[in-house]
């Protein structure tokens, strides 16, 4: 007997319910582990408050499909989404580090820029030393093989 997760299409199929049948545990169902989609139902029963429901369409009570209470899948959906926005404020406010720390480095690079540039205006006056520095030394030595 082979495991269903090692072959390709089936077991691409297979994940997939394994993945559905644990979402559908949590928040709002989007879709059933039996593929099919989930409709609002609410209940009906005489003398009771009727209720909302997260139904697959082909319900039946046999434990392959989900149906869930309304409020239920609300408040967990409510839960799940407060952990994600705090996620992202927690991401955010990192990210506000960052722009602090990149600030930084713009302000020394420009600092850096007027370094560089000025260093680069004593290179050229070395160099403009140096070939009159070389010239002088060719004239002398011209005077010198003459003598």
């Amino acid at each position: 007997m082979s495991d269903p997760s090692y072959s390709d299409s089936e077991g691409t199929s297979y994940m997939e319910m394994v993945y559905l049948v644990n979402d559908s545990d949590f928040g709002i169902l989007e879709r059933c582990p039996c593929g099919s989609q989930i409709i609002i139902q609410i209940s009906t029963e005489a003398g009771a408050i009727p209720k909302k429901y997260f139904v697959c369409k082909d319900f039946k009570n046999d434990g392959l499909h989900r149906k869930k209470e309304w409020t239920e899948a609300i408040e967990d959906e409510t839960r799940r989404l407060k952990t994600k926005v705090g996620d992202n404020e927690s991401r955010m406010r990192s990210l506000g580090g960052l722009e602090y720390r990149i600030d930084g480095i713009d302000k020394a690079s420009k600092k850096n820029d007027g370094v560089i540039a000025h260093l680069s205006y004593q290179i050229d006056e070395i160099d403009k030393a140096s070939k009159k520095n070389a010239d002088e030394i060719a004239l002398l030595k011209a005077i010198i093989e003459k003598l």
